[in-house]
């Protein structure tokens, strides 16, 4: 009893100091008071320091722990490269499986989707405008080099089928209940009108003209006998010569065509015929005719329309006609145009078919140079942006976030077996300490 008695009290003061101690680094959480006064060692060592640790914790997480280069070596690992290529595949997997247009890409961008689009149509077409603006005469002089524009349009226009595009059209018309009026422009009609009128001296020395013919001449005075004959009688008609009234009837005929004050009058007689004319019906017309006159118009027509652009072809250069549609308000609307359709159907178009078109090869070259991309942005782009974070403050707040009580858990959870082997430490030392005294009593 002599050596256990105190071995044990040794032990037992040795195990009690220890855990006080450690009980205190914590315990009490917050100040406390007697009578206003306050009482020592409260509150704990780390609840009272708490502000410094979680500076001195913070400073040293973010200086030696979580660094930049720490955070850049960890983004740039083959593990993670890959986990993102990976994640990049099932991706491009489940789109091509999908049935999302491009369009449904830009949702993102919420209400301001559109303005986006029109800004990307309008962004391009600006610069494709002030590229053909700029660089029009060089633009020219390489198409010019590589193909002859007119010879290419005259080829064009060759290959194009005249006569059967004009046969469909008088096929078409031929269908339609309208008359020639109705089918012809108002500006045209009134043209031939104005010409018929201002022509009025050309239309009746040609009236006269045609009644000096022999062949007009005996036509009217048998026209003119038959008169007689049938108005008098074939007895009066015996002592009158037809030939004399034909004479009579032409001469008095020629007589007011010569009158130029007469001329209006014929000119208004010819447009009311004209009048008259394009009064008949397109259909009725069409169905008169038989097929080989129907092929004979398509013919002339078509050799007339040819005829009339191969002579003005001669005398244009596309070359400057081109070259001047660059500098006009019409030129920038038609790209403005050309780019909006196809920014368009750009944006209908389903991503299943733009990535079915790329092969298993050319997808992995893509991924590849992504790997490389994805390094060069960690290292040059995100390390600045890791630099704007300021780990230390983020530690440090938020080790003062924590409520005493939920530090000390958490410092208990962690180093627990550390703490419970400190404190029985404390139990051998008293126990050793304890034992020594006899042991120095028998001495």
């Amino acid at each position: 009893m002599k050596f256990i008695v105190p071995m044990f009290v040794g032990a037992l003061i040795g195990y009690i100091t220890n855990y006080l101690a450690i009980k205190m680094l914590f315990r009490p959480h917050y100040e406390k008071r007697i009578f206003g006064i306050k009482i020592p060692f409260t509150p704990g060592l780390i609840p009272k320091e708490k502000d410094r640790i979680a500076k001195s914790v913070g400073e040293a997480v973010g200086t030696h722990l979580l660094s930049t280069d720490v955070f850049v070596n960890a983004l740039c690992s083959n593990e993670v490269k890959e986990q993102v290529i990976e994640w990049l595949k099932l991706r491009v997997k489940m789109l091509k499986q999908s049935t999302k247009k491009v369009n449904d890409v830009f949702d993102i961008l919420g209400n301001r989707k559109e303005e986006f689009i029109n800004k990307i149509k309008q962004s391009l077409s600006a610069y494709l405008i002030e590229m053909l603006k700029n660089n029009s005469s060089e633009i020219l002089n390489a198409i010019s080099q590589a193909v002859n524009l007119n010879e290419l349009l005259s080829e064009f226009i060759k290959d194009v089928d005249t006569k059967s595009k004009v046969y469909e059209v008088i096929n078409s018309l031929g269908n339609k209940d309208v008359s020639l009026k109705e089918i012809i422009p108002s500006s045209l009609d009134g043209t031939i009108k104005i010409y018929i009128y201002s022509n009025k001296d050309k239309i009746a020395k040609g009236l006269l003209e045609a009644i000096s013919k022999e062949n007009v001449k005996d036509k009217i005075s048998y026209s003119a006998s038959k008169m007689v004959e049938n108005t008098l009688g074939k007895f009066a008609a015996m002592f009158l010569s037809p030939e004399l009234i034909g004479e009579k009837i032409i001469s008095s005929i020629q007589g007011y065509i010569n009158n130029e004050e007469n001329h209006h009058d014929i000119a208004m007689i010819v447009i009311a015929l004209y009048e008259k004319l394009t009064e008949a019906r397109v259909n009725e017309i069409y169905i008169s005719l038989s097929e080989e006159s129907k092929e004979d118009i398509s013919i002339r027509i078509s050799n007339l329309i040819n005829q009339y652009v191969n002579e003005t072809m001669k005398d244009i250069d596309l070359n400057s006609i081109i070259l001047s549609g660059m500098r006009n308000e019409v030129i920038d609307n038609l790209v403005y145009f050309t780019v909006s359709y196809m920014v368009d159907g750009f944006m209908n178009l389903e991503l299943a078919k733009l990535l079915n078109n790329i092969t298993d090869d050319e997808q992995n070259t893509i991924f590849n140079a992504l790997d490389n991309v994805f390094e060069d942005f960690i290292k040059d782009k995100a390390s600045k942006i890791i630099g704007l974070i300021d780990v230390s403050k983020l530690v440090e707040d938020r080790i003062n976030s924590f409520d005493v009580a939920f530090a000390e858990k958490i410092i208990l959870e962690v180093a627990s077996k550390e703490l419970s082997a400190i404190t029985w430490l404390g139990a051998l030392l008293g126990a050793i300490m304890g034992i020594i005294s006899p042991l120095l009593q028998t001495l």
